[in-house]
C-alpha cells in the first residue's frame, strides 16, 4: 500500500485564509494580535492617521481648503443612507413593552442598507476602479453598527478608517489633493451620519469604556480634532470644554463639535461622564494631548480583540506581513503643514492683489498683472502637487517604533516632556 504523505497544518490553514469571496475576518482571539501588528493593514492604518494629524494642523473645517470632485461624490453615498432612514422610521414602542434596548427599526434599515451599499458604492467611484467595489463596500457596510444587538462602537469605526484607507490605496483619493478633505470633509460626514443613526434608533455602545472614554462611541475624531489646534490654536486645553469655546468654536474644529455633542447628549459634568475628556483638559499643550491620545487608540482600541474580531481585511488591507520595513512613529505635531503653508501664502497674494493704491497716487499694477502670461500659483481649491512629498503613507516614516508604549491618565500631567523629540 502506498504510504500517504503527512498534511501540513499550517500549509492547511495558510490555504483556507487565502478566499477569493472577498474581505475575512482574521483576528480571533489574542494569539492574533502579533500578526495583526506586523500586518500591511496595520501600517497602512497608523500611517494614514499620522499622515492627515500632520496635514491638519492649523487647518479650520470652515477653511478653503481643497476638496475633490471624488471626495464629493463620496460624501453624498450618506445623502442616500439618510434617506433610508427616513424611509425606516423607529418601531413604535407600545405600552407595557419590554424595554430592550435600542429600537427595531434600526434593523429594517441595515437591511435596506445592506441591499443597496454595493450599488452605492459603485455609482459614487469612478469606473475605472469597480473591481475595488466588493471589499470597498465590506469596509463601509461594517461602518455602522450591528444590526444583530443594535449597538455601535469604536471597532465600526475602525472599519470606516479601512475604507478610507483603501480608497487611497486604491488611488481613488490622491494624497496630494484630497488628504486633509478625507478627514474634514469625508469622515465628518460619516461621524454626522452616524450620531443620526444612533440618536434615531437609540443605538446601544459596544465600547466597554463606559464613563471612562472620551466618548461612548467614537475615538478618531478627538486625535484629529486635536491635530486641528496643534498650530495657531485659538484656545488653551483649559478652554476646550467651556460654553462660550464651544459655541464659538463648534463649526471650526472637529475636537470641540465632538465636545458639544457630548455636552448634548449626556447629563452633568464632563467629570462624571466623561472623565478622560475632563482630565485632558488640564494638560498643558495640544500636541502633548494628540501624542497621548494616539497611544491611548493604539493601546486600548487597536490591542482590543472585542474590537477586531468583525474586522475584516483584503487586498487593499491586507493581513499579510508588512514586508516593507516600514517605522511606524509618531506624527510630527506642533508644526506648520505643507497645506497650512500654501493657505497662507495665497492668502498673502490676495491681501497684496488688493492693496492697488500706491503712495504716488498714480494707478498701481498688481502682482496678478505683473505676472500675467506666466504660469500662476495653483489656488487652494486646486490640487497641491507638492504638500505631502513627504507623507509617510506612501515613503514610510524613520519615526522611532511606538510598540510597547503604554500610557496611564494618572501620570500624564507630570510625565510629559517639555520637547516633541522626546520619547515617552
Amino acid at each position: 500500500m502506498e504510504q500517504q504523505s503527512e498534511v501540513n497544518p499550517q500549509r492547511v490553514a495558510a490555504f483556507f485564509r487565502r478566499s477569493n469571496l472577498g474581505p475575512v475576518c482574521r483576528v480571533q482571539s489574542t494569539s492574533d494580535i502579533e500578526a495583526w501588528l506586523a500586518s500591511r493593514a496595520y501600517s497602512t492604518l497608523i500611517t494614514y492617521l499620522n499622515d492627515v494629524s500632520t496635514e491638519i494642523q492649523g487647518i479650520r473645517s470652515t477653511d478653503l481648503f481643497p476638496i475633490g470632485q471624488n471626495i464629493r461624490r463620496l460624501s453624498a453615498i450618506f445623502d442616500k443612507l439618510d434617506a433610508m432612514i427616513v424611509a425606516n422610521p423607529p418601531a413604535p414602542v407600545a405600552l407595557g413593552a419590554s424595554l430592550d434596548p435600542g429600537n427595531k427599526g434600526y434593523r429594517r434599515w441595515a437591511h435596506s442598507m445592506l441591499r443597496d451599499i454595493y450599488q452605492i458604492v459603485e455609482e459614487a467611484v469612478p469606473s475605472s476602479k469597480c473591481r475595488h467595489v466588493n471589499e470597498l463596500g465590506v469596509y463601509l457596510s461594517g461602518s455602522f453598527g450591528s444590526s444583530t444587538k443594535i449597538e455601535y462602537g469604536t471597532g465600526h469605526e475602525l472599519s470606516f478608517l479601512f475604507f478610507m484607507c483603501a480608497l487611497f490605496q486604491a488611488e481613488i483619493l490622491k494624497q496630494e489633493e484630497d488628504l486633509a478633505a478625507s478627514a474634514l470633509v469625508l469622515f465628518d460626514r460619516y461621524l454626522q451620519f452616524v450620531r443620526r443613526l444612533q440618536v434615531t434608533y437609540s443605538v446601544n455602545s459596544s465600547n466597554w469604556h463606559g464613563g471612562y472614554s472620551l466618548d461612548k462611541f467614537q475615538f478618531v475624531p478627538f486625535i484629529w480634532g486635536l491635530a486641528q489646534l496643534c498650530y495657531e490654536a485659538p484656545f488653551s486645553p483649559q478652554k476646550m470644554l467651556n460654553e462660550d469655546t464651544i459655541a464659538q468654536y463648534r463649526k471650526a474644529y472637529m475636537l470641540i463639535n465632538c465636545v458639544g455633542h457630548i455636552a448634548s447628549t449626556n447629563i452633568g459634568t464632563f467629570a462624571r461622564h466623561s472623565s478622560q475628556l475632563w482630565s485632558l483638559a488640564a494638560l498643558s499643550s495640544w500636541p502633548k494631548i494628540h501624542r497621548s491620545l494616539m497611544f491611548m487608540y493604539m493601546e486600548d482600541i487597536l490591542l482590543d480583540v472585542d474590537n477586531l474580531n468583525a474586522l475584516r481585511f483584503g487586498e487593499m488591507m491586507s493581513f499579510e506581513q508588512d514586508k516593507a520595513g516600514r517605522h511606524l512613529g509618531n506624527a510630527r505635531m506642533g508644526v506648520q503643514s505643507p497645506l497650512r503653508r500654501q493657505m497662507a501664502e495665497d492668502q498673502d497674494d490676495q491681501d497684496q492683489d488688493q492693496d492697488v493704491t500706491p503712495r504716488s497716487g498714480t494707478p498701481s499694477i498688481s502682482r496678478s498683472e505683473q505676472n500675467e502670461g506666466a504660469r500662476k500659483k495653483p489656488r487652494v481649491e486646486e490640487p497641491l502637487s507638492d504638500c505631502m512629498s513627504n507623507s509617510g503613507l506612501s515613503l514610510g516614516s524613520e519615526c522611532s517604533s511606538l510598540s510597547g508604549v503604554s500610557v496611564h491618565l494618572p501620570t500624564w500631567l507630570d510625565d510629559f516632556p517639555g520637547s516633541s523629540k522626546n520619547a515617552f
